[in-house]
């Protein structure tokens, strides 16, 4: 057993110590990363465009270690100071230790280190940890001759392993991710299962973040470094693990704060690689809506309405931006109007096939010019982009919404306004959209904010409110208007002559399916409209059959062969652990085969979000396109956000769009002895149409909601239709449809080359504006006051004569 003092003892100082630590250390072993720490922590160079090397104060402390540690050995030994010798051995070993640590790490780097070593911020930052580790391992060796004993470099190297197990244990959270993250991309589903379990209890999330932002996600984790190495996580794979573990789209979170340098770092740190494609991608970083405004006009009578949305939008960032959204619609409504500000000017868009409009959008992008593209994205649903939103500048767009009113009853009509599923634009907190609504009947609304119903002459109302962005898509900002007891509609048809299109309501009595099948998604998205759902579903007629699929993992099925009764269905689906997300294409599946089963069936899928295609969408494809008999399809997303499984569906199955109190409605409808409003429209010849009242003209929106329901009843026609015919019904009456879409581009021409004809500004859809009735009356009014105060004057001179 040794009887060596401890460390803490004072040391005579050797006679002579040869070859003192010189200004080298000093500038390379101290100043140098103390330069590099204060510049990465400033600008963030390498977490900019490599990886975060300094991910939490704890490592700033540790790679701050190294040149104290370095500084306080170096100063020890120049002035032969024996005192604290322990403190300093372990001190040097965990330099020794850290500087090990981050010198592999950066080993790939250190290539772009030597060629860019002329850029002392870019070249010397990789280059850094090694030259640290070299002035820290000289320093160990002038140490160990001034301690001059052999056993007390034990001490050095349990300094090592300090430094390196306690940069291990701060990286553990991101290594157990790491780890979660392959086994959830392995190729048996149990170890995925597994994987995506141990991520929802250990996941770091900002690191799965990260990821789907085609950044490496690498941080300081060694074994982070190793299973990257061995099976790379592309952003794709990424994005689809953050929805199955946390149940939300990757870009409806803001995206990880990375510290940047400014100017061309700036840009690199959001570089946009879903520019021109078809795609939201994640949120950019200084792009904004600036304002937008909604102004309305609504026709109850006719149960037709016309939206024009106006979005205006700001660009802080240092490059130009593409802004691209997903827009949700009211039901049963088609974007019928797309314009671009250039230069302070309106232009119209051109309708063409959606390959042609989206192959002229993609020429210009590259171009770097002024488009804007609008195509379907599913039912009920657009996708909108505009490139360049310019630097420092702005861009305003306006939507044309063609719009059916819901019939919430023989004297109600019901609009619904469109919101934002998802963006790559932030929407400031404060900013309001500015609606404005007006009809030749009174309206009222639901809207928490302060709103004004106000009559503005005769047979002419309005309402204005300013409604918060996190309001639209919801049940609470529908707009009512009363009608009359007006049953049908007519507008004269200008693109085809000598034809109008008329429209009928009518009751009849409910249809209830005889076989429903309900598809549940079995995702956190659900939790909070569960019993909302129950409460609806306990009141199914009991005459109705049955089924219900959870898409789960694994997936679940209650069929009717088990009686399922409503009430029981409503209890599993209200006391279901909805968590992480769900594919829901495999229950979908499933739900279409059951439903199919009788002529009379019906599939109500209710769901959240589907960001991402877990599963291929072939199985749904094959069996709707293999089928001659659909059954009828109702949808309700219960939260708004991306579904990619509506996007692969768009024009080939005819889904109807509900929300919670639609859902409600429909199944009261179901009841026996209920009976049905329903809709019709045809086009007629002016001929056959008979004396139609001039009372019951309405626009020509009439005749595009006509138009658009003929193209998604030739789409799904069971006689094959020539494609080109479809086209050019939906070109002609200027609608984005499945098979249509709208851009517009900076010149005649940019229109010219792309083989696009813009429309005519004279033909752009529109509505007699109530406001212009409001004028009407007002001009009449004061007319009539003049009139009459003219003959008063009159009479009083003739009375002043007589006398």
């Amino acid at each position: 057993m040794s009887n060596s003092p401890p460390l803490a003892t004072t040391y005579p100082a050797p006679a002579k110590l040869s070859g003192a630590p010189g200004m080298m250390i000093l500038m390379f072993g101290v100043l140098l990363p103390l330069i590099t720490l204060g510049v990465e922590l400033t600008t963030g160079m390498n977490s900019a465009t490599f990886f975060d090397p300094l991910p939490s104060i704890f490592h700033i402390f540790l790679v701050g270690l190294v040149p104290v540690a370095n500084f306080a050995v170096w100063l020890a030994v120049r002035r032969h100071n024996t005192a604290h010798l322990g403190k300093l051995a372990l001190a040097n070993g965990c330099a020794i230790g850290i500087a090990l640590f981050y010198s592999i790490l950066f080993l790939p780097l250190l290539p772009i280190g030597a060629v860019a070593v002329v850029y002392f911020g870019i070249g010397l930052l990789p280059l850094t940890p090694l030259i640290s580790l070299i002035a820290a391992i000289r320093c160990r060796v002038h140490l160990v001759r001034l301690i001059g004993v052999p056993h007390r470099r034990a001490r050095l190297w349990s300094g090592v392993v300090l430094g390196v197990v306690a940069l291990i244990v701060l990286d553990l959270p991101a290594s157990a991710t790491r780890l979660g993250m392959q086994m959830a991309t392995a190729e048996t589903p149990q170890t995925r299962a597994q994987g995506v379990r141990w991520l929802q209890l250990v996941g770091k999330k900002d690191l799965m973040l990260r990821l789907c932002y085609m950044r490496s996600g690498v941080s300081t984790d060694m074994l982070g470094v190793v299973f990257n190495m061995a099976h790379p996580i592309s952003a794709e794979e990424a994005r689809k693990i953050y929805f199955r573990v946390t149940g939300s789209a990757f870009n409806s979170v803001p995206a990880p704060a990375i510290r940047s340098a400014r100017g061309f770092f700036s840009g690199a740190n959001d570089f946009d690689f879903a520019q021109g494609g078809d795609t939201v991608g994640g949120k950019l970083r200084g792009l904004s809506l600036g304002a937008s405004r909604m102004d309305a006009s609504l026709d109850a009578n006719a149960a037709v309405g016309y939206i024009e949305w106006t979005m205006v939008f700001k660009n802080d960032a240092q490059v130009a931006r593409e802004a691209r959204a997903q827009i949700g619609l009211p039901p049963g409504a088609s974007v019928s109007r797309l314009t671009l500000w250039i230069n302070g000017e309106e232009r119209e868009a051109a309708f063409a096939g959606r390959g042609k409009v989206r192959e002229a959008y993609q020429n210009i992008v590259r171009q770097s010019r002024d488009p804007v593209l609008v195509t379907s994205a599913g039912q009920d649903r657009v996708s909108m982009q505009l490139f360049p939103v310019p630097v420092n500048g702005e861009m305003k767009v306006r939507l044309g919404i063609t719009v059916p009113l819901t019939l919430k009853s023989k004297r109600e009509t019901l609009l619904s306004l469109p919101y934002f599923h998802e963006r790559n634009f932030d929407v400031p907190q404060a900013l309001r959209h500015a609606l404005w609504v007006e009809a030749k009947t009174p309206l009222r609304s639901e809207l928490a904010v302060a709103t004004a119903a106000v009559s503005s002459g005769a047979n002419a109302f309005s309402l204005r409110a300013n409604v918060e962005d996190a309001r639209l898509g919801t049940a609470g900002v529908a707009i009512f208007a009363e009608r009359g007891e007006q049953d049908s509609a007519w507008a004269l048809d200008s693109k085809a002559e000598g034809y109008v299109v008329r429209q009928r309501l009518s009751e009849v009595a409910g249809q209830a399916p005889k076989r429903l099948v309900l598809v549940i998604d079995g995702s956190i998205a659900m939790r909070a409209a569960a019993v909302q759902i129950a409460e609806a579903l306990a009141s199914l007629p009991r005459s109705i059959e049955l089924d219900l699929v959870i898409a789960a993992d694994p997936l679940m099925e209650f069929t009717a062969g088990d009686r399922l009764a409503a009430t029981a269905a409503a209890a599993r689906i209200e006391k279901f652990d909805y968590v992480g997300g769900n594919d829901n294409v495999a229950a979908l599946a499933r739900g279409l085969d059951l439903a199919m089963t009788n002529k009379d069936g019906a599939l109500l899928w209710i769901h959240g979000p589907q960001p991402v295609l877990l599963e291929t969408a072939e199985a749904l494809l094959q069996r709707l396109e293999r089928r001659v008999l659909q059954p009828l399809w109702y949808e309700w997303q219960v939260q708004p956000g991306a579904n990619l499984i509506a996007e692969k569906l768009d024009g080939v199955a005819t889904i109807r769009s509900l929300n919670g109190e639609d859902l409600k409605r429909l199944i009261a409808s179901w009841q026996p002895g209920v009976k049905q409003l329903v809709v019709t429209r045809e086009r007629i010849q002016f001929a056959e149409a008979g004396a139609m009242p001039a009372a019951e003209k309405t626009s020509d929106h009439l005749v595009r909601l006509w138009a658009s329901e003929e193209v998604l009843k030739l789409l799904h026609a069971p006689k094959a239709q020539l494609r080109e015919n479809i086209v050019k019904l939906a070109q002609q009456y200027q609608l984005v449809t499945p098979v249509s879409g709208a851009v517009v581009l900076e010149t005649q021409q940019q229109y010219d080359a792309a083989g696009l004809e813009p429309v005519a500004s004279g033909s752009v859809p529109t509505i007699p504006e109530p406001e212009t009735w409001a004028l009407i009356a007002v001009v009449l009014f004061v007319f009539f006051y003049a009139y009459q105060r003219r003959r008063r004057l009159q009479r009083n001179v003739y009375a002043n004569l007589a006398t």
